[in-house]
């Protein structure tokens, strides 16, 4: 596995990958002009013609498999993937894409036409709680979410990026506005008032000097920007984009779900030389394995990290009372409200939000630009 190569983004192979190797996975999905639920990124397929005639939203599901774009209900069909994503500790984070606005179809009507199809796909699979969250940079998300009746946890991305443009640059550049007008506190507390456990923000909110640009005094990941940022968010979800290696023990450690690029089995290290591990909420590591590998030489980690991989326990095969120590642990910790007993009474319903996970971003990582 020396010369592993990431399989192609928001595939079958890749989610597979993904799912297996970190926490979960994120993937977008968007609906053909036959109602038929497909994953993929972009607003249109490449070609020569107009953008208008290569748009997800109306081309068929047939032309669509021609280009190797994968169909949700095939992804459902896999059963390495919906295995262990039943199995329990692992978390998959649907992103609903909006269409071109060429299309002319509506926000509100497109997310619910989505969620009806995402809910009744779902149903039969008997998912345990928090493994699902839905997503999307729709503002218009939990209004039809509450609307709809839809039972899946939804959650906001910010910045507010459109669901247009060629470039990813020139979206970014395009959003820039509504990041310096938005604070993490503010949108945290808006968030939780439509009853979203979970928020999906831009890395820029906490690191560098792009924090700072906020109307809000600055979140972070050590400090007294760090206490603010989890007295702010009270114990909810903190889904952070894009996630590098170097800042991948401060976001853990801050308890945040990364969205990361980083799938590589053969990658047993970060850029400072200290072991990774891909697992930390759905294969979470004891004191013992824990001293073990971070005292390892950088030549020991991989058949370490490969003999903790094949010893440690699962969440889900974790004993009551040791899901409750790491959860009472993180409590106190993250300074989540109220007392720690109360969010340890909850882990039949799964990991919480709050928790730290690493996720991979469109299964095995993202393999183009956009």
């Amino acid at each position: 596995m020396t010369n592993w190569e990431p399989p192609r983004e928001n595939s079958i192979e890749a989610l597979r990958h993904g799912i297996e190797f970190s926490d979960g996975v994120e993937f977008d999905l968007r609906m053909d002009a036959e109602g038929e639920l497909v994953i993929y990124h972009d607003e249109f397929v490449p070609g020569r013609e107009p953008i208008g005639e290569r748009c997800i939203e109306r081309l068929s599901t047939s032309e669509l498999r021609s280009f190797g774009i994968d169909v949700f209900e095939d992804l459902l069909s896999d059963s390495v993937f919906s295995e262990a994503w039943r199995k329990g500790g692992k978390t998959v984070d649907i992103e609903i894409k909006i269409p071109h606005p060429m299309t002319k179809i509506g926000t509100d009507e497109h997310l619910g036409s989505m969620m009806s199809k995402i809910d009744s796909r779902l149903k039969d699979l008997e998912l345990p709680g928090r493994s699902t969250l839905v997503s999307s940079f729709s503002p218009r998300i939990g209004a039809v979410s509450k609307r709809s009746g839809f039972g899946i946890p939804v959650t906001r991305l910010v910045p507010h990026i459109r669901a247009w443009g060629r470039y990813w640059n020139v979206k970014r550049a395009v959003a820039m506005p509504n990041f310096a007008r938005t604070s993490f506190q503010g949108m945290a507390k808006t968030l939780r008032k439509e009853g979203m456990e979970s928020i999906g923000i831009a890395l820029e909110y906490l690191v560098g000097w792009t924090k700072w640009v906020n109307p809000r005094m600055p979140v972070g990941l050590s400090g007294s920007g760090l206490e603010r940022f989890q007295r702010s968010r009270m114990g909810m979800g903190v889904i952070v984009w894009p996630s590098p290696l170097r800042y991948e023990d401060g976001l853990i450690g801050a308890g945040v779900t990364l969205v990361s690029d980083e799938m590589n089995p053969t990658l047993f290290s970060k850029p400072d030389g200290s072991a990774r591990w891909p697992r930390p909420a759905s294969q979470p590591l004891d004191e013992d394995w824990q001293g073990r590998i971070e005292g390892a030489q950088s030549t020991e980690l991989p058949d370490l990290i490969s003999e903790a991989s094949s010893s440690l326990p699962m969440w889900h095969e974790l004993n009551d009372e040791r899901r409750k120590e790491i959860v009472r642990e993180q409590a106190k910790r993250m300074l989540w409200p109220g007392n720690a007993e109360k969010w340890a009474s909850k882990t039949s319903e799964g990991i919480p939000w709050g928790s730290p996970r690493i996720i991979g971003h469109r299964g095995a990582g993202k393999t183009h630009s956009s």
